[in-house]
């Protein structure tokens, strides 16, 4: 999953909050998914468009893009992004369908309180910098009254508690042993040198001295619990949706969960319908290639590149996927002649440079990766000249060694795109 919807929140996404959407004004989410054509809060007598079906329980194209748009990124996405991203916000709404489900073959039965209501109303009013009366009349232009929003905050947070409660019982006790604490703090804390070992790698002994156990056990203990639980509930929800009926209208998306959940006949199938489309995607391509790639059908994953080039000649991701698939293939000589083109029409496209000069090194093309490492910190010393940070996360420091650059791209890179390792399962 993408980081809009990070690790944990894959889980927490479907614990839904009053979210506002800044556009003209406010709504809350609860009135955003009941309002429809008609205004006034009051549903239209027409029927949403139905995007998937889970075991007969429909998502709605409004509940969807509602949820998209929350979970929106603040910057652009490529065209290799927008598809998992599209993806992982409707797997969010199909796992949430499941839980809930669960829930009513559990019987599960939660309360709200009032002073739950009280603080995430005033949270509301905190977040957004507004007095009760600025929102109140911010609400009111579009037909919805405060009493609505505390009813909607009310809904949210049982369906939260609900979810929450679901969970924990579904996925029961987790359990810590003493080993586990032990065998992590061995790892996170390994035994300092000796003064006489220091002293002779040059190091000082007295900075890598250790916490005792008994300081950081709890703090251990939780670190592995959370990641036990975190897997457990992920191995929950994939055998819930193993076992569940699930239907994808949306082509793309269809084509996609096929691919993501090793259906590769049927995403062979899918995407090479969408590549004969007259105004095609190019990462279609991409995803069909890595469909034959799973198969084992090189040659057929290879001709799809070479059609997709002649198709897209100056697209650059598709030369890079292209050159990472003749990389898996041990034919590194032509692996390097697709990204010297990608080079010479790369400009100062910083996370382009990175990705060339991943590749160049993990070729053994040294000169070129210098060449490209080179890029990249004139790169990233302009953008800091103009306080515009190359990466997210990166540091504002005027000079940017080759560490500081590779940690910071890297990062970045492990943020917002999707590697095609990703497929290659």
């Amino acid at each position: 999953m993408f980081d809009t919807l990070r690790d944990n929140s894959k889980i927490i996404v479907y614990i839904v909050v009053i979210i506002f959407v800044i556009s003209g004004g406010f709504m809350g989410f609860g009135a955003y998914l009941n309002r429809q054509s008609g205004g006034g809060g009051q549903a239209s007598n027409q029927t949403p468009a139905v995007i998937a079906e889970v075991n007969g329980m429909e998502i709605s194209q409004q509940e969807y893009y509602s949820l998209l748009q929350q979970q929106a990124p603040q910057s652009n996405l490529s065209s290799s992004q927008i598809i998992p991203f599209r993806y992982n916000v409707l797997n969010a709404l199909i796992e949430r369908k499941l839980i809930m489900a669960q829930a009513e073959t559990l019987d599960i039965n939660v309360e709200v309180s009032k002073s739950e209501i009280d603080e995430n109303y005033k949270n509301i009013l905190d977040q957004n910098k507004m007095t009760e009366e600025e929102l109140t009349a911010a609400l009111s232009k579009q037909g919805y009254t405060l009493g609505e929003l505390r009813s909607d905050i009310k809904s949210n947070l049982k369906e939260s508690k609900t979810i929450t409660k679901t969970i924990d019982k579904s996925v029961g006790e987790i359990k810590v042993s003493e080993q586990e604490i032990k065998d992590l703090y061995n790892k996170k804390y390994p035994e300092p040198e000796s003064e006489t070992k220091a002293a002779e790698n040059n190091t000082d002994s007295e900075s890598s001295q250790r916490p005792a156990l008994s300081d950081v056990r709890s703090d251990l203990k939780s670190e592995i619990k959370n990641k036990k639980r975190n897997e457990a509930i992920n191995k929950w929800l994939k055998d819930l949706k193993a076992s569940a009926e699930i239907t994808i209208n949306n082509p793309v998306l269809s084509a996609y969960h096929a691919l993501q959940n090793e259906n590769y006949t049927t995403a062979v199938e899918k995407f090479s319908e969408l590549v004969k489309q007259e105004e095609t995607d190019p990462i279609f391509y991409t995803y069909l290639a890595r469909s034959y790639k799973q198969q084992d059908k090189f040659d057929q994953a290879k001709e799809v590149y070479e059609n997709a080039i002649k198709a897209f000649p100056e697209n650059n991701n598709l030369r890079i996927n292209y050159a990472q698939f003749l990389a898996d293939q041990n034919n590194n000589e032509a692996a390097i002649t697709q990204l010297d083109k990608v080079a010479a029409a790369a400009k100062d496209d910083f996370m382009t440079h990175y990705q060339l000069y991943m590749m160049y090194s993990r070729l053994g093309a040294e000169e070129k990766a210098k060449a490209e490492m080179e890029e990249i910190q004139r790169l990233s010393k302009q953008m800091q000249s103009k306080n515009v940070p190359s990466v997210p996360g990166e540091n504002d420091e005027e000079n940017t060694n080759n560490t500081d650059v590779k940690d910071a791209a890297e990062e970045s890179n492990n943020k917002i795109e999707e590697s095609s390792q990703g497929n290659s399962k």
